[in-house]
């Protein structure tokens, strides 16, 4: 009897996000298959703070040391927070997989919406392939990392991979995370859950045992005050540095609107999403700020910290994972405990990976459902699993292109490098920048440029001066799509050259839709 009551609540919320979804323009095509638990599960192994704050721990030492790192991180969540609640309000009136670029449409009224939207979401996209691909490049340096400590470590004459075997290793991990996401949903939501309860209990591990572990400590005034100045960018303006530091912190609190973006497959999506967002964020500031206390709390000193970021220690540049082989090294003999505790951290950065490319695809099959993107037609479609299969392997395929290695940088001994390993994770100020020459001042020596630039830049934004955007229409939603219109005869695909002119013109009118509604209140209703 309970049984048939909560199946047939589930039943009318089932419903009634349907009906929602029609209202907002979009025929239901995902299954809706996530609970509240889920889809923040999605989002807080995102965020993941193993992640964030392992991979670029490196920049907070550099860059304003222990101060930067344990007081920024909350100037930084302040920020993440604020805009975070902003967008669960939103979302909770809008939720739809398209996320910020729908939401933007809605709120810029409609002489601005469609390049509003347009320009939102080729931003969003974009910057969620860049973030995918950082993830995972950032698991295979670890990975590189682990083996070479597990080999003898960079004094013991330990095997550094070379930048191809770790593009390998990206190039792998993408694929396993391409088929994990052509599974149905229900596999994306029990991996999700796992991913939450492995990062979370990774970060009470590791807080606890690593300090404990270590053989010295640092004081609390160290922890709390100790500001670094010292860095290989020849920076000397405080307030910079500390700017500068707050990437790491920056860097780790992102990726919360995969709760928007997963709201299509989610039970009661105008409640579920919201908390989702405002749970990832709130959740994450105090596990990661733990995470920070403890793993600093085993450096033992200003010292410390030139070393932990010097080429020549047995990580090889890479503070954290140093960190952890010194601590129990020094305790034990050696650091056998350091490299597993490293694997706890590749772990959560695997499943930081596979959420990445969830929420990516669900955003590509949204961008394409308005017609936004150049073959839109494939990327929206989804299998009989109800799963968007194309904009998953688009997904994958883009972030891994985007780590190709380039010839001729420090560390393969080409174009002038004299051979010797280039230490990846040795200062660098983001990820995925590892082996890039330092910038030094001279000229700037233009190019040539091979033709006129002609287009979008002699146009003014705005009104209605210019052409259609990619098809013709004004704002997401409501789209010409056959899903809402079946009477409607598909039409022929178009030539290069069309679809071309069509993303140029796409600055200023918006993805493409027949069907028109009443324009939108300047109210924008939002529900609980």
């Amino acid at each position: 009897m309970t049984w048939n009551k909560n199946s047939a609540a589930a039943g009318v919320a089932s419903d009634a996000d349907h009906a929602r979804l029609r209202e907002l323009g979009y025929k239901q095509e995902l299954r809706r298959h996530l609970s509240a638990l889920s889809n923040f599960s999605i989002s807080f192994t995102i965020l993941s703070v193993l992640t964030g704050v392992t991979t670029l721990y490196n920049t907070g030492l550099a860059f304003g040391g222990p101060a930067t790192m344990t007081l920024g991180w909350f100037v930084a969540g302040a920020f993440t927070m604020a805009i975070g609640l902003s967008m669960a309000e939103i979302c909770s009136a809008f939720p739809t997989s398209g996320g910020l670029y729908y939401w933007s449409a809605r709120l810029s009224g409609e002489r601005w919406a469609p390049f509003a939207s347009w320009i939102t979401g080729w931003f969003n996209i974009v910057g969620q392939w860049a973030g995918t691909a950082s993830v995972n490049f950032s698991l295979a340096q670890l990975i590189q990392v682990i083996v070479l400590l597990s080999s003898g470590g960079n004094n013991g004459g330990g095997y550094f991979a070379s930048k191809y075997v770790v593009f390998a290793f990206h190039a792998g991990i993408l694929l396993s995370h391409a088929i994990i996401n052509s599974l149905p949903v229900a596999w994306l939501s029990f991996f999700g859950q796992f991913a939450t309860a492995w990062n979370m209990l990774g970060v009470f591990v590791l807080m606890i045992a690593v300090p404990v572990v270590a053989t010295e400590r640092a004081s609390a005034r160290f922890v709390f005050t100790h500001f670094n100045t010292e860095n290989h960018a020849g920076i000397h303006s405080k307030l910079y540095i500390f700017v500068l530091g707050l990437l790491m912190s920056q860097y780790t609190l992102t990726g919360y609107d995969a709760s928007a973006h997963m709201t299509e497959e989610t039970k009661d999506a105008g409640r579920s999403g919201p908390i989702g967002i405002i749970s990832a964020i709130g959740i994450s500031l105090i596990v990661g700020w733990g995470y920070i206390l403890g793993i600093t709390f085993a450096v033992a000193g200003k010292q410390d910290v030139a070393y932990l970021l010097s080429t020549d220690n047995d990580a090889g540049g890479y503070a954290i994972a140093e960190v952890f082989y010194l601590a129990f090294k020094g305790r034990y003999g050696n650091g056998a405990g350091g490299i597993i505790c490293l694997g706890i951290v590749a772990v959560a950065v695997y499943f930081c990976g596979l959420s990445s490319v969830t929420s990516n695809s669900r955003m590509i099959y949204a961008f394409s459902r308005d017609g936004a993107m150049p073959l839109s037609s494939v990327w929206h479609k989804v299998n009989e699993q109800q799963v968007p299969i194309n904009a998953v392997w688009l997904s994958a395929f883009i972030s891994v292109c985007m780590a190709l290695p380039p010839r001729g940088v420090p560390g393969d001994g080409v174009g002038g490098d004299d051979g010797r390993v280039h230490r990846l994770r040795a200062a660098d100020p983001a990820p995925g920048d590892a082996g890039a020459r330092p910038l030094r001042p001279g000229p700037v020596q233009p190019r040539p440029a091979a033709r006129r630039a002609r287009g979008l830049g002699r146009r003014r934004l705005g009104g209605g001066r210019h052409r259609p955007l990619l098809a013709a229409g004004v704002v997401p939603g409501d789209q010409g799509h056959p899903q809402l219109h079946p009477g409607r005869r598909r039409r022929a695909a178009r030539a290069r050259a069309v679809v071309v002119a069509r993303q140029r013109a796409a600055l200023v009118q918006g993805p493409r839709h027949e069907s028109r509604r009443p324009a939108l209140s300047p109210s924008l209703g939002l529900n609980g």
